[in-house]
């Protein structure tokens, strides 16, 4: 049998409970409350509040037990790390730094190298949830690193960069700027996700040989959103001036 303990408050008080609350999982166990005072049994105030049978009768007994304040959630205490924080300094140079370089055959950081490394550092066991955490702790989360070329020239880049917005600064009613770009199908593997800080790029240094491909040119209007697209076998100089024609 459904019995509820109703000197905890009265059907009135509940219902003012229910209509000042502001958190939505109190509303709800407050409404289920009100429906078992009503006399109705769990099953059909299950089907009501649209909960489980098993979750409406627990909510009952927290309110038998305790009343409002045992329908409300126990808040969970903040989790315990189990490096010092000494030690999350020390974790925290080397994430800097490629995982070859203390002696494991990888270039980027994952929670399970990060578990072999503490332990083999501090000689602590943490679990791979620990590890994630000390990762996000650290401000460190998952992004997909961006291929550049070794070869590159990032000082030409940047001042390229400065001259386009310039350019677009500064130009004319009658001047369209169009947007450019290629993209390759190609046989090499893409970049996977990898931990880096939060606000900083992935770089994966690339060999710059030949391998099988497919380049897209492809060029938008932002104006107007008009696209105009060319499939070619190599993203070469004559293919480029073709599609620019």
């Amino acid at each position: 049998m459904i019995k509820v303990n109703k000197s905890h408050a009265s059907y009135e008080t509940l219902k003012s409970l229910y209509s000042t609350e502001k958190d939505g999982r109190m509303k709800t166990r407050l409404l289920t409350i009100m429906y078992l005072y009503e006399g109705k049994t769990s099953v059909p105030v299950s089907k009501l509040v649209k909960q489980s049978d098993f979750t409406v009768r627990q909510n009952l007994h927290r309110w038998n037990a305790r009343g409002y304040e045992g329908l409300k959630d126990i808040p969970h205490p903040e989790p315990e790390y189990k490096v010092s924080d000494s030690e999350m300094v020390e974790i925290d140079r080397v994430l800097k730094g490629k995982p070859s370089a203390v002696g494991f055959e990888q270039n980027n950081w994952t929670a399970d190298i990060l578990r072999q490394w503490i332990g083999r550092k501090f000689g602590k066991v943490v679990v791979m949830m620990t590890a994630n955490r000390i990762m996000h702790r650290l401000n460190y989360s998952k992004t997909r690193a961006k291929k550049q070329n070794r070869d590159a020239d990032v000082e030409l880049v940047e001042a390229f960069r400065e001259t386009v917005s310039k350019i677009a600064e500064n130009k004319d009613e009658d001047t369209i700027i169009m947007y450019e770009d290629e993209t390759i199908i190609s046989s090499e593997p893409g970049a996977t996700s990898v931990w880096t800080k939060v606000g900083s790029q992935a770089i994966v240094s690339t060999s710059g040989g030949s391998r099988r491909r497919k380049v897209i040119f492809g060029v938008v209007n932002p104006q107007n959103g008009d696209l105009i697209t060319q499939l070619s076998d190599s993203g070469n100089t004559e293919n480029f001036k073709d599609f620019l024609k």
